[in-house]
């Protein structure tokens, strides 16, 4: 039901997927009302698909019927949660129409976890259900060999199997306890019936427990328990089973509102046929705490802790009792954790020792009431003082141990550091002259094309590491010069960039300059027409392993400089990724793309879509930084957009202007690149494999767009 003012022409609908927002056009004033109106809007599911006969006709003259179904990725993924715990689509409904042809109908599932079976698992024709996670490749045989009888299944389940969603609070409501009017969660507060419950899991063979005994009736957290139960194999194959020890605590106030029960311990034994085994279970009493959330450490209920020994948390064969006299731990350390905040230094770097200490509590020790000692390992490589300051020494590496001793006890934490050398250049030069500038490690220089580069030279600054140069094989080109240290395989890379004065175009003539190159060029897909670069989008990118945008415009500009475009697209760019700016580029596998862009999975605050600006850099393939700037609140005319982005050294910024006078920053990136073009970019995109999976109806643009024009005014760049 919906009210809306009956003179206004549209309306919004709010929710889907993560609240997203769709503008709903509504002609509600067709009959001359005025006013306030109260619409009634109805949804009609659609009709479930028939069974293919085919199909029934074979479960029918069969002497077995096995049922796959199961959950995928488009059911639930990362950030995608379920809403419900159905079987996706008429899987259901395919189970019980085979099951009403076939007697003995067997239901395979694999799901992601927990589906409602309530529908199915009791029917007289389904004698047994086989359920799994996802597994590995050998899956099939393995289902196989459970199927055929070759392995009796021995597998209990991880979690409850509720009977309907409906049964548990809402998504967004992450506490167990329930009440006030909803239900607890898990086997430790649910209390409705279950479909199956935490550690449910058949046999083909059957199981007897007897002779059920604890080794003592009092303890404290101190202690170690064992629990043990003889189980008898009664039926008629060898099996496995697992045992299952839960714990509760009836003498607990009532207020504390412990749990119903806990597991504490389980151990799946073999035992052949007839035969029987004696199963013990050890259990740490100290792990039989809870949490004092005024204290912010573990206490202890004093009185009964009864240890019910089943084959699932429902499915209990017996109990064993025993109380609680002390709940007082010794006040001792439980830990240390030791850690400096870096793993590398440089000889001469110092660096502080942290350190915390938890009591068998886990309560937080006061550290000045204890003795604290620091020592190395190799005092040659790294030192530490009484105040567990750190020194680099020489290289290599090095362990710092922190002992902590309080009321007689001392418990130690570690940490190791690595000492680097100074992998710095003590000498640089181009054809004989100085270059070198202190925590520098790119430079550029402007020179006049040529087939030759001037010579660089380098030497470090340690005489013990080894400088080779690989040199620029022309102008432009880049040579780069490693510092290397053959022991510890550590390098440190300069570059020294050899460029050409790059040219500016404001596509006023006929035709492109020639200092343009064209990467994977489609001459129907762009156009140089009325001072304007257009190029319509086509299929792909240059993002991770897709390598195949076509009309990559670019020039070389291997120094320092400032882009700037004018940048107008026919259309709001679409999903999956549509993109169309500025490129520094390597290669296909190394550069920076500064873009307008697709919206992405979500819209704008007002539910109307908005485009994204992103900024992102690979090396060698690998994305090694992005920055997604979101145009919610900036208004954008026309998709038109003036795009900058600066190059000076290894570090990237980008900014943008609505308006050509006033820019903002939208980001920045630092990555090294050699040999590098500067240019223009505009494709269609291809969705991230890992994103693929997240695309649902309402989550912002449409899945797949058609082409946009990309039209650049003009590039400016300044060296």
């Amino acid at each position: 039901i919906s009210t809306l003012e009956a003179t206004k022409a549209s309306g919004k609908r709010v929710g889907g997927v993560y609240g997203a927002s769709t503008p709903m056009e509504s002609k509600v004033n067709r009959l001359g009302y005025n006013g306030l109106q109260t619409l009634y809007l109805v949804y009609k599911a659609p009709e479930d698909d028939e069974i293919d006969p085919a199909v029934l006709d074979a479960a029918r003259s069969s002497d077995v019927a096995v049922v796959f179904v199961g959950t995928d990725e488009n059911t639930a993924t990362e950030e995608a949660d379920r809403l419900t715990l159905q079987l996706p689509g008429d899987q259901v409904n395919l189970i019980k129409a085979v099951a009403s042809v076939n007697k003995n109908t067997i239901v395979v599932m694999q799901t992601l976890g927990c589906v409602e079976v309530e529908e199915f698992k009791d029917l007289e024709n389904i004698p047994g259900i086989l359920w799994t996670g996802y597994n590995g490749q050998a899956q099939g045989a393995a289902i196989a060999k459970i199927l055929f009888g070759d392995v009796t299944p021995g597998g209990k389940l991880n979690a409850t199997w509720y009977k309907t969603v409906k049964d548990l609070p809402a998504i967004t409501d992450y506490t167990l306890r329930g009440g006030e009017g909803k239900n607890g969660r898990t086997l430790w507060y649910f209390t409705k019936p279950v479909s199956y419950e935490f550690g449910y899991g058949l046999s083909y063979t059957t199981f007897e427990y007897s002779n059920f005994r604890i080794d003592r009736t009092s303890i404290t957290p101190a202690d170690r328990v064992r629990v043990s139960v003889d189980v008898k194999n009664t039926g008629k194959y060898d099996g496995d089973e697992v045992v299952q020890i839960y714990v509760s605590t009836p003498d607990s106030p009532a207020s504390a509102q412990r749990p119903i029960k806990r597991l504490k311990g389980f151990q799946r034994v073999t035992v052949p046929i007839g035969q029987t085994k004696t199963v013990s279970v050890d259990i740490d009493c100290n792990d039989l705490w809870f949490w004092d959330m005024e204290a912010d450490k573990i206490s202890y209920d004093a009185g009964r802790y009864v240890f019910e020994i089943g084959s699932s948390s429902k499915d209990i064969r017996g109990k064993v009792t025993a109380t609680m006299t002390s709940t007082e731990l010794k006040p001792e350390v439980k830990v240390v954790v030791a850690d400096c905040g870096v793993s590398v230094l440089k000889v001469g770097q110092t660096a502080q020792t942290k350190l915390t200490a938890a009591l068998m509590d886990d309560s937080f020790l006061d550290l000045s009431k204890a003795e604290i000692t620091y020592s190395s390992n190799n005092a040659s490589v790294l030192s530490v003082d009484a105040q567990g300051v750190i020194s680099a020494k020489s290289q290599g590496v090095a362990t710092v141990t922190a002992s902590v001793k309080y009321n007689g006890k001392c418990v130690s934490g570690s940490y190791s550091v690595k000492v680097m050398p100074d992998l710095a250049l003590g000498e640089l030069k181009v054809a004989g002259k100085s270059i070198l500038k202190a925590g520098v490690q790119e430079y550029s220089f402007i020179r006049k094309a040529s087939s030759s580069a001037p010579v660089v030279s380098a030497k470090c600054a340690d005489p013990g590491l080894r400088v080779v140069v690989d040199q620029a094989p022309a102008v432009p080109g880049t040579a780069t010069v490693k510092v290397i240290d053959d022991v510890t395989s550590d390098e440190s890379v300069y570059y020294v960039h050899f460029g050409v004065k790059a040219a500016s175009d404001e596509f006023n003539g006929k035709k492109l300059s020639s200092a343009w190159k064209i990467v994977r060029e489609n001459a129907s897909a762009y156009t140089l027409d009325n001072g304007t670069l257009t190029i319509t989008t086509g299929a792909g990118d240059i993002d991770g392993a897709n390598n195949n945008a076509a009309n990559i415009f670019v020039q070389s500009a291997n120094s320092d400089w400032t882009l700037n475009t004018k940048l107008h697209c026919s259309a709001l760019p679409g999903q999956p990724s549509q993109n169309a700016g500025l490129v520094a580029y390597q290669d296909d596998d190394n550069f920076v793309k500064y873009v307008y862009a697709a919206p992405g999975f979500r819209q704008g605050g007002n539910g109307v879509p908005t485009a994204t600006l992103q900024l992102s850099c690979e090396a060698d393939g690998y994305n090694k930084a992005s920055v997604t700037f979101r145009l919610d609140d900036v208004k954008v005319v026309d998709n038109t957009i003036w795009l900058r982005l600066v190059k000076k050294g290894s570090a990237y910024t980008a900014y943008f202007s609505v308006d050509g006078k006033k820019y903002e920053q939208a980001g920045k990136v630092d990555i090294v690149l050699k040999d590098i073009n500067a240019g223009i970019i505009a494709c269609d995109g291809v969705l991230p494999a890992r994103f693929a999976a997240f695309m649902r109806p309402g989550m912002g643009a449409q899945t797949k767009s058609e082409p946009i024009k990309a039209s650049f005014d003009w590039f400016r760049i300044a060296q």
